[in-house]
């Protein structure tokens, strides 16, 4: 396990403004920097990232933490893995292994095998064997340059080459079979080559580490013409997206990220220059997929094939992106073509247009029932104008509202105010929230809170604490003081961001950080303004205490009981008459 102190200089070796932006744009305000939280729905800017405290909060969900926190929720990866992760960008060797590093250690020998059947490919696509593949590739216009970036390779005819190259390096049978890459004859034990004849597309985690093959004929073919990896122990299909480790970056510099079907569909868009792009290489769409689509970019253009299966997936897909709250804009290409063809037929400028003006939900919506329907037809129109109207009412823009309403009248020949009655009406019933009201804090409890915010910034004030509060009365501001305390008391200092990694099991004291952060009180701290915060606190707790005896000297029938606390509560009379004479 890893020191505390080490850990601490690990967190303070890097900027969490720095590592934010690279996931997030950070615009300055003032000394924090703010940008749109990924960690909810989030439509305006509320995220504050502060420089000097070296922390987040979002003033909307709340979500709040240090550079280890941000990673370990954005990337989804594990504690010691976001530490790993800062200590490679400080360049601070580690020597400590992650869960990351324990699955490659566990099939270090699948990775190894991936490594070589690259290489292998590779040099038959360089070789004088490749010449047919390589005239089909460049038929396609693809050139020398894109075969090389996108690390395409060739499995030749001959069905054993792969199997008895791994052999030769002492790879098992069983880790051969399990690689996914080799089979095993029905009779006997002669292994063969899965792949044969075909190029190889090369699909890579998210580390960039080949994982799987996509395999497309290019003889003519019409069975089988792609052929993925089966799923293997670190291949799964539904946690892949072809192209994400490259497309990466590219997606953080647009702010938005485009999805395909297949992987001559990202290298076409490769080609004309948009790099953000995946490719879901034809597997169902999951909640996995739409997760890692999520940690790039919240502004998802769709752009599946043009035909009925993509149709289905580009449905599926906003399913999937509805869940987490991201409405994705949505390309559909006519002709049932899919992006490698239109681009080539149609061309860039063509193409760029589309994702320009490609579809937002209610648009698809429209688009959908159009095609379904007749609008020439009496109940058609009614039906369409009835799921459209549905669909207006869910929305919040007030101004893509009063759009597709105009839009609405035009095509179905009904008059905006009819419609808008209907939208009205239906508002009317259905809307039966009410404003939440905040809870009022008593003078206790914003004393309490108070308190706690100084204390997360001054020694001093954790000092007062100490030496004048036993006993907070609220519990979430007990536990927290409480936490604030001991950290003090073991490391001689206080930096919210160092507590936070030591509280970051503890979702509770999270929360009331992330609260108090959002308070707007004082940066500076005044003596006598914590000394009312005590004082507060300590007279609550002696009423309530006060409260106590009189209750029990009103039940108790115990003579000796009851003069006892009546003297506690003239002696408390006598003090308090006493502190408020000095006062």
């Amino acid at each position: 396990m890893l020191d505390s102190r080490l850990i601490n200089e690990i967190r303070t070796s890097v900027d969490i403004v720095e590592v934010i932006s690279s996931y997030v744009a950070l615009t300055a305000k003032g000394k924090n920097y703010f940008g749109v939280c990924p960690f909810h729905d989030d439509h305006s800017p509320s995220m504050s990232v502060s420089k000097e405290k070296q922390i987040y909060t979002c003033f909307s969900c709340g979500a709040t933490g240090n550079v280890f926190k941000f990673l370990q929720d954005f990337e989804n990866i594990s504690f010691l893995e976001a530490v790993k992760k800062c200590a490679d960008m400080a360049g601070i060797p580690v020597s400590f292994s992650t869960k990351q590093d324990q699955k490659q250690e566990k099939y270090q020998e699948l990775f190894d095998i991936y490594e070589v059947s690259q290489k292998f490919y590779q040099n038959n696509m360089n070789s004088g064997q490749a010449k047919e593949a390589k005239n089909y590739l460049y038929a396609r216009n693809l050139d020398d340059e894109i075969i090389k970036v996108f690390e395409l390779g060739l499995s030749l005819t001959d069905s054993h080459l792969l199997t008895k190259l791994l052999k030769s390096k002492k790879y098992s049978d069983k880790d051969l079979l399990a690689s996914g890459l080799v089979g095993e004859e029905e009779q006997g034990m002669n292994l063969y080559d899965l792949y044969r004849d075909r190029i190889m597309f090369p699909i890579h985690d998210g580390r960039g580490r080949v994982i799987a093959y996509n395999g497309r004929a290019y003889r003519g073919e019409i069975t089988n013409k792609y052929i993925n990896t089966k799923e293997t122990p670190i291949f799964k299909k539904r946690e892949i997206l072809y192209n994400y480790h490259r497309a990466k970056e590219y997606a953080r510099q647009e702010k938005s990220i485009i999805i395909m079907e297949g992987p001559m569909d990202v290298i076409r868009a490769y080609t004309i220059g948009v790099g953000n792009v995946v490719a879901s290489m034809g597997t169902a769409f999951g909640s996995e997929q739409a997760s890692l689509v999520r940690r790039l970019s919240d502004h998802v253009i769709l752009c599946f094939d043009g035909d009925k299966a993509g149709l289905k997936g580009t449905k599926q897909a906003l399913e999937e992106f509805g869940k987490i709250g991201i409405e994705p804009r949505i390309v559909r290409l006519e002709d049932d073509m899919d992006p490698d063809e239109y681009i080539q037929k149609r061309g860039k400028e063509a193409f760029l247009r589309k994702l320009e003006n490609a579809m937002n939900p209610i648009e698809f919506k429209e688009f959908l029932l159009k095609s379904e329907l007749d609008l020439k037809n009496t109940l058609d129109a009614a039906n369409y104008a009835n799921a459209m109207i549905e669909e207006i009412k869910k929305m919040k823009d007030e101004v893509l509202r009063e759009v597709s309403i105009a839009k609405l009248s035009e095509d179905t020949h009904l008059s905006q105010e009819f419609l808008k009655d209907k939208i009205g009406a239906v508002q009317k019933v259905t809307v039966v929230e009410e404003p939440k009201e905040k809870k009022r804090l008593s003078k206790c409890e914003k004393s309490e809170r108070n308190l706690l915010y100084y204390m997360l910034r001054f020694p001093n004030a954790i000092k007062m604490y100490d030496k004048k509060i036993t006993h907070m009365p609220t519990d979430r501001y007990r536990h927290l003081g409480f936490q604030i305390s001991s950290f003090f008391k073991q490391y001689g200092y206080i930096d919210v961001a160092d507590l936070l990694t030591e509280l970051r099991e503890d979702a509770e004291a999270l929360e009331t950080i992330g609260e108090l952060s959002c308070l707007g009180l004082h940066e500076e701290m005044k003596e006598e303004e914590i000394e009312d915060y005590l004082k507060n606190i300590q007279q609550y707790n002696e009423n309530l205490q006060l409260d106590k005896y009189r209750m029990e000297l009103s039940r108790s029938d115990d003579y000796d009981r009851k003069l006892e606390l009546a003297q506690k509560l003239v002696s408390y009379k006598l003090r308090s008459e006493e502190d408020n004479g000095r006062n």
